[in-house]
């Protein structure tokens, strides 16, 4: 894997991971803890642990995938005014990237934060969240596109509903599939996942219907519960295998 600091980045976005509220004029949301610098230095220092770590777990997995499948690319992407953010996507070369802005480097209490969010954005990648969401919307938009033709009314407009819903359809649940991948790789890199999870505590979440992530509290007591299963193994001298 290549560690690059870009200020672009490439391919279909899964899934993010703010750890604010996104700011705005009237809004402001983002509060800084570190020099972008400090940020940056931080990035380096736990991409240098997490990444081969985080491949070798993918590899472990998806043992009959092309070795491209977990080969990760982790970028920054260095823009001052973007909010804080994190991302996994899949590059024009077919390989997984893992994108944090410079703001979200900035927003990090501690390294465990940062290696749990690590974790998370290449959970996604393991769990295959993308085809699986680019399924959906595929599912949902034929769905949509048929139920309205039927009722006299406009296909596009029910394939284009259809779409967005069913894109949307699973994505709570693939977060917390993500958190709970996130919850072994960073107690297998020798970070805390519990102090980790403690970004969430910086954002409220969404109950509502089309929010793409679950309640803060309810990611949290995900990693607590997961947490509690890899205790539980280590005190039978056993590693907890990781599924979600």
């Amino acid at each position: 894997m290549r560690i690059l600091i870009t200020l672009a980045c490439i391919g279909l976005m899964a899934a993010c991971t703010p750890t604010t509220e996104q700011p705005s004029k009237s809004r402001p949301g983002f509060t800084a803890v570190r020099s972008a610098d400090a940020g940056l230095a931080a990035y380096s220092r736990v991409s240098k642990r997490m990444e081969p770590l985080t491949e070798q777990i993918c590899r472990s997995i998806h043992s009959a995938k092309p070795r491209s499948f977990c080969d990760f690319q982790v970028r920054v992407i260095n823009d001052p005014k973007q909010p804080p953010n994190a991302f996994q996507s899949i590059g024009k070369d077919g390989r997984p990237i893992i994108a944090f802005n410079i703001n979200i480097l900035r927003s990090f209490n501690n390294d465990d934060e940062l290696a749990f969010v690590f974790a998370h954005e290449a959970g996604h990648q393991i769990a295959q969240h993308i085809e699986k969401s680019q399924a959906n919307a595929l599912a949902g938009a034929v769905l949509g596109g048929l139920i309205v033709a039927a009722g006299g009314g406009d296909a596009q407009i029910g394939i284009d509903l259809g779409g967005s819903i069913g894109g949307r359809s699973y994505s709570k649940k693939f977060e917390l599939q993500a958190d709970t991948i996130a919850a072994h790789i960073t107690d297998r890199s020798g970070y805390n996942a519990k102090l980790g999870a403690k970004v969430y505590e910086r954002t409220g979440g969404s109950s509502a219907l089309l929010a793409t992530h679950p309640p803060s509290s309810e990611r949290i007591a995900r990693v607590q519960s997961t947490i509690r299963t890899i205790d539980a193994a280590k005190a039978n001298g056993r590693r907890a295998a990781i599924t979600w």
